[in-house]
């Protein structure tokens, strides 16, 4: 079991996201991973979509994937809660884990596509 880094609920497997972590540039060039479960992948990819359509500025702050001072977006998610179920909730995400987002959104559902016909 493995859990989302986004809200944290404790599934099995989560699609890998690579990001670009401000506070370890030094250590991980290259970007760490951390996973999401497909509920914040789409939130996330969603996000991605609308903000490529029509952009905003977004506001100034601290992105709460990586840690980065940027502009942030608005990605509303669903948070597990033991008394509701889920609860919903926003977090707030920079421009360049958007698009990490949106490039394992697609590897995902590539992944997807093909073991279903690996399936058959």
């Amino acid at each position: 079991m493995t859990d989302c880094d986004l809200c944290g609920v404790g599934i099995p497997t989560v699609v890998p996201v690579r990001v670009f972590k401000p506070k370890y540039a030094e250590s991980y060039p290259h970007g760490m991973w951390q996973g999401l479960c497909e509920g914040c992948l789409n939130a996330g990819k969603k996000t991605h979509d609308m903000q490529t359509e029509s952009p905003s500025c977004g506001t100034a702050g601290v992105c709460d994937f990586c840690g980065a001072i940027a502009q942030l977006y608005d990605v509303n998610i669903s948070r597990p809660s033991f008394s509701k179920g889920a609860d919903p909730d926003t977090v707030h995400l920079c421009k360049k884990c958007l698009s990490s987002i949106n490039e394992a959104h697609e590897a995902w559902e590539k992944q997807k596509a093909e073991d279903e016909h690996e399936h058959h």
